[in-house]
């Protein structure tokens, strides 16, 4: 692979990661909601992992464009708000009757 292949692959596991941990993200919301503490907290507990390799690997990256820095930024906070607003308290408040 050229450079600039190599480059656009890592943007485009960016995204693909990006995109698993907004599905981790409404999965441990819907399990809190049917009341599955112990799934939630696997799939929070995954969804931060995806967080932080993928935004190791945004690290990484090389010779973006300032739009597409700009566009995987925006990405990451959205991430990271969504996995702040999913509180362990959460789930004890969907567990009581």
């Amino acid at each position: 692979m050229k450079p600039d292949e190599i480059e656009q692959a890592r943007l485009d596991f960016i995204r693909t990661g990006w995109g698993v941990c907004m599905t981790f993200a409404a999965v441990a919301e819907t399990a809190i909601s049917m009341g599955h503490r112990e799934h939630a907290e696997r799939t929070i507990a995954s969804a931060e992992k995806g967080y932080s390799d993928t935004l190791r690997y945004f690290s990484q990256a090389k010779g973006m464009t300032a739009e597409v820095d700009k566009e995987l930024q925006a990405k990451f906070k959205q991430v990271r708000e969504r996995l702040d607003g999913i509180h362990v308290s959460d789930i004890v408040h969907a567990l009581r009757p």
